[in-house]
């Protein structure tokens, strides 16, 4: 209306102005209604009527990207009116949907978490490695790590359809043993008989059946048994690794360490280490923390694997091979393997055993202050919620479903507890899909895709452009903060600012406050509520001040290159 008034009152007066051509008049007109384009502060959020404006029949955004370029056309139709230090608060839908960041660890960065090793050994390494690369995870972030793990020997025991496929696959090669395998279900293991089986054959078996049976995983160790015969039945076992082409021999028998190990442990070496060997019977783990009362050392460790396995393996002879897998804890639980080899009847560390790791690939959820992996919904879960196969194939119903079985899982659950979900999801092929869902009002809720986002848009004369302006109205202990930092290097307008809670700007008295001294103010307030401020983050002051009567001043100030707060013209 005030720019409707203003064109009227220009135009009357040109019949008191000598004739001028129309081009020109109205060339000023123009220019003095740029010169008064209102200048104002507001906050918008889109309508569907603005979202069809743009051409977003979804109602929402693809990315802060497409909102920052779209809506600045949006708020120029709209306010027309507003010019040069106008600043528009606008929220909008932005789809959001869950996404997995891959993130594969290099062979340097296991040390990166105190590791001696390019490994883990359990997952208390892969939540160190996660919180220590992702320190500024937020609740609900995904990550899918690939890592070499230490792995866990897997145990395969023969069939008698296995050694039929023996005989079908080496028959041309091995006629008598192959038969006889076939025929009876072991390996004959007597030398010299025609049927005979020596330890390399035996491993082509292996190969054969494991090769049918099992997709190979490189560096990954199993425990083949097999029923053999060497004059009365018996049976026998191969520990192989997958090399990446075929199964070879490596290592020896595998041994965890059970509960009842680790109470063996205390009772034995009670009296030589009361501490450690207590704490071990008590938490089934060793303690490796170095200076602590309950320190294992790896020596004393092997003492600890002697005893079990003389007591397991009372009959070992000279030369037996063992990898032992046991609990230690260093500030969380992993589980570490050693291989041992008897020699002249005591076991010692097996110099030429090589430790089994995997690749693996997981996808881990950072949820209420921890890395862990997603709940993940086994097939009697899908039965109880009324799903005919063990996955879902409506997005909708899959979640509100999910709401509700959540509700039974977790039916003391507390407001803002959140989980990370897996399950399956069926649309031409099966799939693993993941949701969060928070605790909030007395039921679990899914967190949508689509999110309301806020970006703040400043005119600068020309147009509207994204501004990450923030305006802030000094307070009483903004002031108090600016007095401790500048009281010595300007005493007297520091305490006339600190008692009155304004800075007086009369040039002609002590307490005066300079341009200069309320840039360096601002500066330090601003460094005080956001000392990690990036590089172009800008700031309106607003502030009391004193020049004969009680008024308000605003200053524009922006951090640069440098780091320092200057003034923003």
């Amino acid at each position: 209306m005030k720019k409707f008034s203003y064109l009227l009152i220009l135009i009357l007066g040109l019949s008191f102005t000598a004739c001028e051509p129309l081009e020109d008049i109205h060339d000023e007109i123009d220019a003095e209604l740029d010169e008064k384009a209102v200048a104002g502060s507001l906050d918008y959020t889109l309508t569907d009527d603005d979202y069809d404006e743009l051409g977003l029949g979804y109602y929402s955004f693809n990315s802060e990207d497409e909102a920052k370029e779209l809506i600045p056309v949006l708020l120029s139709d709209l306010y027309p009116a507003l010019g040069a230090g106008s600043s528009m608060n606008v929220s909008f839908d932005l789809y959001d949907p869950l996404r997995i960041e891959e993130y594969t660890v290099a062979s340097s960065e296991y040390t990166e978490i105190g590791l001696e090793e390019n490994y883990f050994s359990g997952f208390g390494d892969i939540e160190d490695f996660l919180s220590f690369k992702f320190p500024q995870a937020e609740q609900g972030e995904y990550v899918e790590l690939t890592y070499q793990v230490l792995a866990d020997e897997e145990g395969y025991t023969l069939t008698d359809e296995d050694f039929e496929l023996i005989e079908d696959e080496l028959g041309d090669t091995y006629p008598e043993p192959t038969s006889s395998a076939a025929n009876y279900g072991n390996f004959e293991r007597r030398d010299g008989n025609d049927a005979y089986w020596s330890n390399e054959m035996i491993l082509e078996a292996i190969n054969v059946v494991l090769s049918e049976n099992i997709d190979g995983v490189i560096g990954q160790k199993y425990n083949v048994s097999y029923d053999i015969y060497d004059g009365s039945s018996g049976t026998e076992s191969m520990t192989v690794q997958f090399d990446g082409n075929s199964y070879i021999s490596a290592g020896g028998t595998a041994y965890a360490l059970e509960n009842e190990d680790y109470d063996l442990i205390g009772d034995e070496l009670g009296d030589d280490y009361p501490g450690p060997a207590g704490n071990a019977a008590q938490y089934n783990s060793f303690d490796i923390r170095s200076g602590e009362d309950n320190y294992w050392s790896q020596e004393m460790i092997l003492e600890a694997i002697n005893i079990v396995l003389m007591e397991e393996y009372p009959a070992a002879e000279e030369g037996a091979k063992f990898e032992v897998s046991y609990d230690v804890y260093s500030g969380g639980v992993s589980t570490v393997i050693t291989s041992v080899v008897m020699v002249d009847g005591v076991y010692v560390i097996d110099q030429e055993a090589s430790v089994s790791t995997i690749e693996e690939t997981k996808v881990y959820a950072y949820t209420n202050g921890r890395w862990n992996a997603p709940y993940t919904l086994d097939a009697e879960a899908y039965t109880e919620m009324g799903q005919s196969y063990p996955n879902f194939d409506d997005e909708d119903e899959a979640i509100y479903k999910l709401e509700i079985y959540l509700g039974e899982v977790y039916p003391y659950a507390e407001a803002g507890d959140f989980v990370a979900l897996a399950y399956n999801f069926y649309s031409g092929g099966t799939s693993t899909r993941y949701a969060n869902f928070i605790y909030e009002n007395g039921e679990w809720n899914h967190i949508p895709s689509v999110i309301e986002k806020s970006i703040q848009f400043g005119h600068d004369g020309t147009g509207w452009v994204p501004d990450n302006t923030i305006r802030y109205r000094l307070t009483g202990s903004d002031y108090g903060i600016i007095a401790s930092v500048l009281e010595d290097e300007y005493p007297v307008a520091v305490e006339s600012m600190n008692n009155y809670s304004n800075f007086d700007r009369r040039d002609n008295v002590d307490q005066y406050w300079s341009d200069d001294m309320l840039l360096q103010a601002m500066g330090v307030l601003a460094d005080a509520i956001n000392p990690n401020a990036e590089v172009g983050q800008k700031y309106v002051f607003t502030f009391d001040i004193y020049n004969g009567t009680n008024t308000t001043e605003s200053l524009s100030i922006i951090k640069d290159v440098s780091g320092e707060w200057i003034l923003n013209e």
